[in-house]
C-alpha cells in the first residue's frame, strides 16, 4: 500500500487547453455584441427583402453564437431555410457550418461532423472554395475534440492549402493557431509559440481587434505552460480588457479561466477561484458541456490548493459525470486523477486505489509510461557518464592551462610587441573593409539603377506590344462591324423589297375586285393568285421571325425522338394546292418510319423551306422525289427536283445573306434566301449537315443529315 501511495501522478494532459483555445475559431468570423444584436434586429423588424433578410439571418445567428445558444439556433434555421427558398447554394453551407457550431457548443460531436460534412460536400459541389476551407476547418477542430489528432491535422493542412490560394489573412491565421495548439498538446511549447504569435502579428497587422485579443489569449496559455506566470498574466489581462470591451461573453470566460489557472499555480487561491466562478457560470449559461468540464478541474485543483478537500471532490465528480455524458476520455482521465489526489489528502486509501485504478485504465498508456520512466533512467547514465568524462577532461585542460600560463608571464613582453602589432593590423584591416564596403554599396546602388531601368525599358516594350495589339484588335473589329452593317443592309433591303412586293400584290388585287369588271373564271384565278401571295408571304414572315429570333436570343434546342416520314408527308400535304396548281409530279419515298433525334419544329422548317422552293422554281410536270434512309447513327434526308437547277454564280452564295436580294419562281412567285440561311443554322445546331447538288437545266438536290434517333 505504501508503494501506491507514492506513485508519482501522471502527467496532466493539455488537451483542455487546446480546445478552449479552438473554440473561438468555431465561431466564424465575428464575435458577439449585445448592441450589435440589438441594430440587426432593429433591421429585421423593418421588413426587408429577401436578400437583405438573408444577410442579416445570417450576421444574427454569428452575433448569439456567444450570448444565446437558443437564439442562434432559431436564427439559424430561418438562414437556412430562406436560403433554400432563394436557391442560394453558398449561403446554405454557411447555414449548415452555422448548425455544426451550435452542435459543437452543445457537445453533440456527431451531429457536429454530420452537418458540417454535409456542408462540405455541398460547397466541393459548387466550387465555393471559402465554404471548402471553413467546413475544413470545423471538422479538423471537431476531430481534435474527439482526440482524433492525425484526422484533425490531415484537414487543417487541406484547409491551409485553400486558405493560401484564397490570400485569406484572417483564416490563414486562425489554422496557425489550430496547428499551434496541436504542438501544445504534445508539449512543444516552444513551436506552439512560434505559431500563435505569428497569428497576434498577423493580426496587429490587419488591426484586427478581435483577433488580437484571441492572440493574447493564446500567447498567454503558452507562457502559463511555460511556467513563465508574469508573462501569462500581463497577455491574458491584455486579452481580457480587450474581450471585455467587444462584449466577447465566450471569450472573456475563457481567459477567466486560464487567469484562474495561473493564479492556482502562483496559490493565490482566492483570486483563482474569482475567475473560475465567474468562468463557469458563463459556460453553464452558454450549455457548453465540454469548457464547464475543464473549468471544474480548475475549481478542483484552487480547491485542493486551499485544502477544501470536499469541494475538490465535488468538482471532479461533477467533472467525471459531463465526460462521460460527451464521451471525453480526456475529461475522464483528469476527473479521475483529481479525485485519486483528494481521497490520497483525505487519507482514504481505499477510494484513492479505487479511483488511481480507474485512471490507470482510462489513459490505457501506464506500460508506455514506465517505459519511457526507464528510457529516461538510461539516458539520464548515459548523460552522467558523458558527464564524468567531460570533468576529467576539463581537469587535464586546467593543468594544461597552467602550464601555458607560466610560458605567457615568461613571453609576456614578446606578448605585448604581439597585441600592439595586431592591434595595428586590425585598424588597418578596419579602414581596409570601411572602403571596401563603401565600394560595394555603391557598385550595389548601380546595380539596383541598371535593373530599375531595364525593368522600365521591360515595361516600355510591354506596354508598346500591348498598344500594337489594341491597334490590332480594333482594326479587326471595325472590319467586323462593317461587314455586320453591310448584312444589316442587306438584311434590311431584303425585308422591304419582299414585303412591299406581296403587299403591293394584295393590293392591285383588291382593288380589281372592287371595281368589279372580272368574270367568275378572272375571280378564281386571282383568288389563286391571293392564296398563294398570302401564304409565300406567311412562309417568308415565319423565315423572318425564326432567323430573328435565332438572331438576337440563340437557337435553343429542344431534341427529341420523333419519325420523321411524318415531317415529310407533312409538309406534302401543306403544299398540296400549290403543287396541283402547278402540276408537279411530288414523290414521297420516305414512307417507312425513320426515327431521328433532333427538334422536331427546327427539321419541319428547314424541310418545308427546301420543298417550298423546290415547288417554286420547278415547271409544270416537273418532278419532286422526297425520300429518307438511315446510315449506322445517321439519317439522311434527300429532296430531289428537276427544275432548272442552280447556276454556278448563285451556288457560290446560296447560304450567304450577302447573296441578292430575291428571285422569282416559275409563276412570278417571290422569294428570298433567308429560308436556305435559317435552315442552314437549324440543321448545324441539331448536329447535322446541309448540302446540295446541282446541274443547271437538269434539276437540283438537297441533302440533310441528322441524328438518328432510337
Amino acid at each position: 500500500m505504501s508503494n501506491f501511495l507514492s506513485m508519482p501522478q501522471y502527467p496532466n494532459r493539455i488537451k483542455w487547453f487546446a480546445c478552449c483555445c479552438l473554440l473561438a475559431l468555431f465561431i466564424t468570423p465575428a464575435f458577439a455584441q449585445k448592441t450589435k444584436v440589438a441594430e440587426l434586429e432593429i433591421k429585421l423588424k423593418q421588413n426587408p427583402p429577401d436578400t437583405s433578410r438573408l444577410k442579416l439571418y445570417s450576421q444574427l445567428a454569428k452575433a448569439y453564437g456567444s450570448v444565446d445558444p437558443v437564439k442562434k439556433l432559431y436564427y439559424t434555421r430561418q438562414f437556412k431555410a430562406l436560403a433554400v427558398k432563394l436557391h442560394d447554394e453558398n449561403a446554405i453551407v454557411d447555414a449548415d457550418l452555422q448548425m455544426g457550431n451550435y452542435y459543437f457548443v452543445q457537445g453533440k460531436f456527431d451531429s457536429t461532423l454530420m452537418v458540417v460534412q454535409q456542408g462540405y460536400a455541398r460547397a466541393v459541389k459548387n466550387k465555393y472554395q471559402l465554404g471548402i476551407a471553413k467546413s475544413l476547418s470545423n471538422m479538423g477542430f471537431t476531430y481534435d475534440r474527439l482526440d482524433q489528432t492525425k484526422d484533425a491535422i490531415r484537414c487543417y493542412l487541406d484547409a491551409l492549402n485553400v486558405l493560401k490560394k484564397l490570400d485569406n489573412k484572417k483564416l490563414l491565421n486562425q489554422l496557425y493557431i489550430n496547428i499551434g495548439s496541436i504542438y501544445f498538446d504534445l508539449r512543444q511549447y516552444k513551436v506552439a509559440e512560434s505559431y500563435f504569435n505569428q497569428s497576434l502579428i498577423s493580426y496587429r497587422a490587419l488591426k484586427d481587434t478581435a483577433g488580437i485579443g484571441y492572440g493574447l489569449f493564446t500567447v498567454g496559455g503558452c507562457y502559463m505552460a511555460l511556467n513563465e506566470h508574469a508573462k501569462a498574466l500581463d497577455y491574458l489581462t491584455q486579452s481580457l480588457t480587450i474581450r471585455q470591451k467587444l462584449n466577447d461573453v465566450n471569450g472573456v470566460a475563457l481567459v477567466k479561466k486560464d487567469l484562474g489557472k495561473v493564479y492556482t499555480h502562483l496559490k493565490q487561491y482566492d483570486k483563482a477561484l474569482g475567475y473560475l466562478d465567474s468562468a463557469i457560470n458563463t459556460a453553464r449559461n452558454l450549455g457548453d458541456k465540454y469548457e464547464e468540464c475543464a473549468i471544474l478541474l480548475d475549481l478542483s485543483d484552487a480547491y485542493i490548493g486551499l485544502k477544501e478537500y470536499n469541494k475538490a471532490q465535488e468538482s471532479a465528480m461533477l467533472c467525471l459525470n459531463i465526460s462521460k455524458t460527451i464521451g471525453s476520455k480526456t475529461g475522464d482521465a483528469e476527473a479521475l486523477e483529481r479525485l485519486t489526489e483528494v481521497y490520497k489528502a483525505k487519507g482514504d486509501i481505499k477510494n484513492a486505489f479505487k479511483y488511481q485504478s480507474q485512471y490507470l485504465e482510462s489513459i490505457a498508456v501506464a506500460e508506455n509510461a514506465k517505459a519511457l520512466k526507464e528510457l529516461n533512467m538510461v539516458e539520464f547514465g548515459r548523460v552522467k557518464t558523458e558527464n564524468e568524462e567531460l570533468n576529467k577532461n576539463n581537469v587535464l585542460i586546467s593543468s594544461k592551462n597552467n602550464d601555458y600560463l607560466a610560458r605567457l608571464n615568461r613571453y609576456s613582453s614578446a606578448l605585448v610587441i604581439i597585441v600592439v602589432i595586431l592591434v595595428f593590423v586590425t585598424l588597418l584591416v578596419l579602414v581596409l573593409l570601411k572602403r571596401n564596403r563603401e565600394k560595394q554599396a555603391a557598385n550595389k546602388q548601380l546595380l539596383l539603377q541598371k535593373e530599375e531601368i531595364a525593368t522600365i525599358n521591360k515595361e516600355l516594350e510591354l506596354l508598346n506590344e500591348e498598344i500594337k495589339a489594341q491597334i490590332e484588335l480594333t482594326n479587326s473589329q471595325n472590319i467586323e462591324l462593317e461587314r455586320m452593317n453591310d448584312i444589316k443592309n442587306k438584311f434590311f433591303s431584303i425585308v422591304s423589297h419582299d414585303l412591299r412586293s406581296p403587299i403591293a400584290t394584295l393590293q392591285s388585287l383588291l382593288v380589281i375586285y372592287r371595281e368589279g369588271d372580272i368574270s367568275n373564271d378572272e375571280l378564281s384565278m386571282l383568288l389563286l393568285k391571293l392564296e398563294d401571295t398570302i401564304v409565300n408571304t406567311g412562309t417568308f414572315l415565319d423565315n423572318l421571325l425564326e432567323w430573328s429570333k435565332s438572331q438576337m436570343e440563340g437557337i435553343v434546342i429542344n431534341a427529341t425522338n420523333f419519325d420523321v416520314s411524318e415531317c415529310v408527308a407533312e409538309n406534302i400535304k401543306l403544299y398540296d394546292s400549290k403543287i396541283n396548281l402547278k402540276k408537279l409530279n411530288v414523290v414521297n419515298r420516305a414512307t417507312a418510319p425513320i426515327i431521328v433525334y433532333a427538334d422536331r419544329n427546327m427539321i419541319n422548317v428547314a424541310v418545308r423551306n427546301i420543298l417550298s422552293n423546290a415547288i417554286k422554281f420547278c415547271n409544270s410536270n416537273d418532278e419532286i422525289v422526297m425520300s429518307a434512309e438511315r446510315k449506322d447513327d445517321r439519317v439522311l434526308i434527300t429532296i430531289q427536283d428537276t427544275g432548272p437547277g442552280i447556276n454556278e454564280t448563285e451556288q457560290q452564295k446560296l447560304f450567304n445573306l450577302e447573296h441578292s436580294l430575291s428571285s422569282s419562281g416559275t409563276h412570278g412567285e417571290k422569294g428570298s434566301h433567308l429560308g436556305l440561311i435559317l435552315c442552314r443554322d437549324m440543321i448545324i445546331q441539331n448536329n447535322g449537315k446541309i448540302w446540295f447538288e446541282t446541274q443547271p437545266g437538269k434539276g437540283t438536290t438537297f441533302y440533310i443529315e441528322i441524328p438518328a434517333g432510337e
